[in-house]
């Protein structure tokens, strides 16, 4: 996140110095305009480090982090692996998890500078797979990669894996020709742990 702490002072300080009597003498508009700069300040300090985690007096003593980290919110880790945020019960949570961040990256922006290039990562990932989701289908210019359909079976105390079959399939099929007949090919199916990976014309 980017703010500019300057300009968050200056925009402070000028709301409040427009609420000053025009009619007031000199003095008392100085006075009053160094106090609210003052003000304008210490408000600026605390907006910038509630919004960045970026506390001057205690580095962890604040609440931006993990609290626009919402418990089951969807997020990919480092690997690229996509993971589910755990509800904190732990009251310590947020303060060993921003200690160990701490430790790493020493403040917070460089820890969000951090994460802000592995969604640069993500961005490109994700526009050469070009997911496109639709009622009826998920298209995908990139290729899955499955372990397969797999089952339990419970046998007493043992638990037995099932895979999903292995094997090429010859099949028939039809294709309509422009007269209105039909002509017969033979396909091969290729299914591994019962994903279907392919098919290749045989003859026609």
């Amino acid at each position: 996140m980017s703010l500019d702490k300057q300009f968050l002072k200056y925009k402070l300080e000028k709301i409040k110095n427009d609420r000053i009597f025009k009619d007031q003498d000199t003095e008392t508009k100085k006075r009053i305009r160094k106090e609210n700069a003052k003000l304008a300040k210490e408000e600026a300090d605390a907006i910038h480090s509630y919004l960045t985690g970026e506390d001057d007096i205690d580095k962890l003593d604040n609440r931006s982090y993990l609290e626009n980290r919402l418990p089951g919110s969807l997020y990919l880790t480092p690997k690229g692996q996509l993971n589910i945020r755990q509800v904190q019960t732990n009251p310590k949570t947020k303060r060993t998890k921003l200690s160990r961040l701490l430790k790493k990256f020493r403040t917070i922006a460089k820890s969000n500078i951090d994460q802000a290039r592995l969604f640069i990562i993500w961005k490109r990932w994700f526009d050469k797979l070009n997911i496109v989701f639709s009622p009826k289908e998920i298209q995908l210019d990139g290729v899955i990669n499955s372990s397969g359909y797999k089952t339990h079976e419970k046998i007493k105390s043992e638990v037995i894996e099932h895979e999903g079959i292995t094997e090429d399939f010859i099949v028939s099929d039809t294709i309509p020709n422009s007269d209105g007949t039909v002509r017969y090919i033979r396909k091969r199916i290729i299914v591994k742990n019962g994903l279907i990976v392919g098919q290749q014309v045989i003859s026609q």
